[in-house]
């Protein structure tokens, strides 16, 4: 078995939680490899392999990212198209999208014993469309966001859903999220906390100018388009997937979002629920 580690070393803890997963895992038998680029970075790794990047997804049983939720989020959009598994262990804070802590190292047998089950995460595509042309497209775990720009002023947006207007939002932006990313910018604007396996998207307006505007649950086979109006205020209207960089969206062109072709496959190796993973790391009292 061969499992590519992917380590975020910009975290303090992240290179020797790293070595104490390689630790670990190689007394199970099982092989570590890295992206040949962190061959100096590192610290010794007894026994590991060091391959290009196009095969540390490709050639591989298991993905296991140490690092933080956007590692996680990184990591799992690159090994969804080869149906890679994915595993993360906390070297970060909050970490939500991690399955394991530094001190549950011993639960890693169950990538070799089979003991674990896999959770499968919808994942949404953006595509960017200008003068008739494909100008940007790009997937996404968390959620797309529209927002305005460096002025405090708000933006119109119009939203359809299958072809149909749903709303012309006069807001500071909107967000759509899978259900992975409704615990993320989405809950924080007001959004509804969703079952991470459930075949849905949301729709959040962030802030609307509005007394009776609510968020949205939509299918996951909903086909959106988002276009900015223009009005005489002047704002820009900007987009990102996942919290990436920010595109500029004109008006004239418009963004097409849909359910990804590939879902991210996510291990779960201990028996806690959503509702209990929720609980302890938003430090919700019952």
């Amino acid at each position: 078995m061969t499992v590519s580690v992917i380590p975020n070393l910009t975290r303090e803890k992240a290179a020797d939680v790293t070595v104490a997963v390689c630790e670990a895992l190689r007394g199970l038998g099982v092989c570590c490899q890295f992206d040949r680029a962190l061959r100096s970075a590192l610290p010794p790794v007894p026994g590991a392999a060091f391959v290009p990047q196009d095969a540390l997804y490709r050639d591989c049983d298991f993905v296991l990212v140490i690092g933080g939720d956007g590692s996680v989020i990184r990591a799992a959009k690159a090994a969804a198209p080869y149906g890679k598994k994915l595993l993360g262990v906390n070297a970060g804070r909050l970490a939500y999208l991690c399955e394991l802590d530094p001190t549950e190292l011993d639960r890693l047998s169950a990538l070799v014993t089979g003991e674990y089950t896999v959770r499968r995460r919808l994942m949404l595509k953006a595509e960017f469309y200008e003068d008739g042309a494909l100008r940007y497209e790009d997937t996404c775990i968390n959620d797309i966001a529209f927002a305005r720009g460096r002025e405090i002023r708000l933006v119109d947006i119009r939203v359809k859903a299958n072809g149909k207007v749903i709303a012309d939002y006069i807001a500071d932006g909107v967000i759509f999220a899978t259900p992975t990313g409704s615990t993320a910018y989405s809950m924080s604007a007001g959004g509804p906390i969703i079952e991470p396996t459930a075949d849905v998207i949301s729709l959040t307006p962030v802030c609307p100018h509005s007394l009776i505007c609510r968020p949205y649950i939509f299918a996951a086979d909903t086909v959106f388009e988002v276009t900015a109006r223009e009005r005489d205020t002047g704002e820009q209207v900007y987009f990102s997937c996942d919290g990436a960089e920010s595109l500029p969206l004109p008006p004239g062109g418009y963004v097409r979002i849909t359910r990804a072709a590939t879902d991210a496959l996510f291990v779960a190796v201990k028996p806690d629920n959503f509702i209990d993973v929720l609980n302890q790391k938003m430090e919700i009292k019952k």
